[in-house]
């Protein structure tokens, strides 16, 4: 490396650090900070550059949790707030839902996707809500006239680790849902 280059460097730094230790950074300071240290380390071939050379970086590997589950046999005459057991496995990343019990536990702390879909026959009707620890999330109103109806839900979640998800009944609407058009998915984000 030239040593001239070096040691332009080295003002910048310590002006860098100054201003970083006093918290009198702008936006537009912060931004440049992090446009002079990605140059650094691409002149030096390290972790940030296009090219590294040898990386020393300690990252997070991202866990994968999510699953799609739909209903293996249709419900009908469900109890106010029965659980929803949605028991056809398609994926299950993470293992962290239960087909047995139809819930999903929160395997760690994040943001969580949910959404599910229910599909009730001709002059029924299957309301729904997703549930965690016990507080209504999101309701599903899906009331059928003449012909089939489907309705669906999405909601987002903010989860800790340990926490509980499910589908359940809305009061007394768990006349009927059909398998083959019923899901529950989710996915931490």
């Amino acid at each position: 490396m030239n040593i001239h280059w070096f040691c332009s460097f080295v003002p910048i730094l310590a002006l860098i650090g100054v201003l970083a230790a006093e918290n009198k950074c702008s936006e537009a300071d912060y931004d440049l900070v992090k446009y002079i240290k990605w140059q650094m380390e691409i002149s030096k071939g390290g972790c940030n550059s296009p090219t590294p050379q040898k990386c020393h970086c300690k990252t997070k590997e991202r866990r994968i949790i999510a699953f799609q589950i739909m209903l293996g046999n249709k419900k009908e005459n469900l109890p106010k707030h029965a659980v929803v057991k949605f028991d056809k496995v398609i994926t299950n990343i993470g293992g962290a839902y239960s087909p047995s019990t139809g819930i999903f536990t929160c395997p760690e702390d994040g943001a969580y996707s949910f959404a599910w879909t229910t599909m009730t026959g001709a002059g029924s009707r299957f309301n729904s809500e997703l549930m965690v620890d016990g507080t209504v999330i999101a309701y599903n109103y899906n009331v059928a006239g003449s012909s089939n109806r489907s309705s669906s839900q999405t909601a987002v979640a903010e989860l800790k680790k340990g926490n509980k998800a499910w589908i359940r009944t809305y009061h007394n609407h768990g006349y009927f849902v059909d398998n083959a058009w019923s899901s529950f998915s989710g996915f931490k984000i």
